[in-house]
């Protein structure tokens, strides 16, 4: 099998040797196993019921291991359908108590060779190999992306798939590896109790909006520093960073946090980190602008035939497994003096939901003291206008308990509104120093969108030329049209991108939807109303002063790395 080696991660190759019962998981035990139409079939008898057949989509299997004692295999599926998130692309859609997902193993004694080609993994993949000293392994679960369910998907997922492994966790946050064993151990019983626990694992719980960033920095500035190891150099030895692997169970703005917390490195040998994105956001804008399988594009274009397609959580759990490392493309969004971050303010962990707004506030969300602002890094999206006032206002806690569906709600109070956004927009093309004026009529603008993918959510496929980590960034703009035809530009987007080209109006009236390939984008802003001079790095919202600026450019200097499908390369 050929698997991907970060720089370091050994030359040892470990077994993926499951223990016979996996933590916290049922195993069904196979008496006949049939594979036809997408489907293993299966009869089983156990003391509560008679034999019975029982089914595994294909479209649910994360993946096989072989049994420790080679005796037949174990199939991993996860199972998110009616009640649950119905292969819909997110999380959230669970109704009363019914968990959102369910993790199943079957052992079989034989499976057919096509899915044993396809999903048996026989080794540790390298870059979850995690040695303490020149690999590290670390899982972060981002308690409050989307409607709070990363907690319950590692809990009841990721950690017996990883434990299933043979990786077992090591504690909380960047603990010190003193003292527990990070070496292979031979111990275990084939018939259960003590795993065999190969490599460990750091995880880490977020407490506040601050721990990825806080987690980020730690790494940068050399926190864990006694795990940096030296290499001979051409004026001596250097400092080099171990190789690493972060697991993010979170949504895009866990990405921008890590990806900002990396920006100023204490080396300038620093290992850039391979992430791993389990989508458990709203939006999940970078993990759908990287998995696009034939299932997905097969569907938008109305066929049938091309059979039902993994959710995106299965998606995710196969690139974690089976995935292989590549640089992630970023840019850089610089401020003008005395921009400010603003959020909205959030409570101690486990101490309730903030409050919601007084009634009588000016503004949708309160905002805390002004921390001010240079620049930030972002590898999604840098927006003006529409689309940043957006995920402004619907990000109070009365909103995202409806996960996705509180865009459409917040959206629907802004049409009403149909405020045109008083900006100029100028954009530089690669190899050129000259600056464009982007023109509309009027002179006013609804959208200004500067974005590196192609989705902003699974169907909303804002820039349709974009591939897959092109590295292009790309803007789309148009002039301040009224609420209803804004509404008309977003639903063509969730037509595949129908809203490129767009036209309307004659003449001197006509006016349509820009679509640019662009070196740099500056906006200068020109509101009177604090309420119109927000902007949306990557989710994050900065607010500048009446006259000031926002630009956008690609960033040359690689901070990320991250796991992809081979198919995308």
């Amino acid at each position: 099998m050929d698997v991907h080696m970060p720089p370091n991660a050994g030359d040892t190759q470990a077994p993926a040797q499951p223990p016979a019962t996996p933590p916290a998981v049922v195993v069904h035990h196979a008496n006949a196993v049939n594979y036809s139409n997408g489907e293993l079939v299966w009869t089983a008898r156990d003391s509560a019921a008679e034999e019975s057949a029982r089914r595994v989509r294909r479209e649910e299997i994360v993946f096989i291991l072989k049994h420790a004692s080679s005796r037949g295999y174990f199939v991993y599926s996860l199972a998110e359908g009616s009640g649950r998130t119905a292969n819909n692309g997110n999380v959230g859609d669970s109704d009363g108590d019914t968990p959102p997902f369910e993790l199943s193993v079957l052992s079989a004694l034989q499976l057919p060779e096509g899915l044993l080609a396809e999903f048996l993994i026989d080794e540790i993949p390298g870059h979850l190999r995690s040695d303490g000293l020149q690999s590290w392994l670390h899982v972060i679960v981002s308690t409050r992306s989307g409607i709070g369910q990363a907690p319950s998907f590692f809990d009841g997922v990721l950690h017996p798939l990883l434990e299933a492994l043979g990786l077992a966790p090591l504690g909380l946050g960047l603990a010190d590896p003193a003292g527990e064993s990070w070496s292979r151990s031979e111990s275990g019983s084939e018939e259960g109790g003590t795993a065999r626990y190969h490599y460990r694992y750091q995880l880490t719980v977020t407490q506040s909006s601050n721990t990825i960033r806080d987690f980020a920095r730690g790494l940068a500035e050399g926190a864990d520093g006694k795990a940096n190891r030296r290499q001979p150099g051409e004026n001596g030895a250097v400092v080099v960073t171990p190789s690493r692997t972060v697991v993010l169970l979170s949504g895009d703005g866990g990405i921008i946090d890590l990806l900002n917390g990396l920006d100023k490195p204490a080396t300038t040998h620093f290992t850039p980190p391979t992430i791993a994105v389990l989508p458990l956001g709203t939006g999940n804008a970078l993990f759908h602008s990287l998995h696009k399988p034939p299932h997905y594009t097969a569907a938008a274009a109305g066929d049938t035939t091309a059979g039902a397609a993994p959710s995106t959580l299965v998606l995710g759990l196969r690139t974690l497994f089976r995935g292989v490392s590549a640089p992630l493309p970023t840019f850089k969004a610089t401020f003008s003096p005395r921009s400010r971050l603003i959020s909205f303010p959030e409570p101690v962990l486990n101490d309730g939901p903030p409050a919601p707004p007084a009634s009588n506030s000016t503004t949708p969300n309160p905002e805390p003291e002004p921390t001010h602002i240079s620049h930030l890094l972002g590898a999604i999206v840098a927006s003006y206008g529409f689309h940043a006032s957006l995920v402004w206002e619907s990000d109070t806690p009365a909103y995202r308990v409806h996960g996705d569906k509180r865009f459409g709600m917040a959206a629907a109070e802004l049409l009403k509104l149909s405020h045109a956004y008083d900006a100029a927009v100028e954009t530089r093309a690669r190899g050129s120093a000259k600056w464009a004026k982007v023109r509309t009529r009027g002179g006013r603008f609804n959208y200004v969108l500067a974005t590196m993918v192609s989705n902003l959510e699974k169907t909303f496929t804002i820039s349709p030329a974009s591939r897959p980590l092109d590295g292009q960034l790309r803007l789309v703009s148009f002039g301040g049209v009224g609420g209803e035809k804004t509404m008309e530009i977003m639903m063509a987007a969730y037509r595949g991108g129908e809203h490129v080209g767009m036209r309307w109006g004659e003449g001197e009236e006509e006016d349509g939807v820009g679509y640019d390939e662009v070196e740099e984008v500056r906006v200068t802003i020109d509101e009177e109303d604090p309420r119109w001079r927000k902007v949306c790095i990557d989710g994050t919202i900065v607010e500048v002063e009446k006259g000031g600026w926002m630009t956008v450019g690609r960033a040359d200097e690689e901070r990320l790395k991250v796991l992809v499908d081979r198919s995308v390369l």
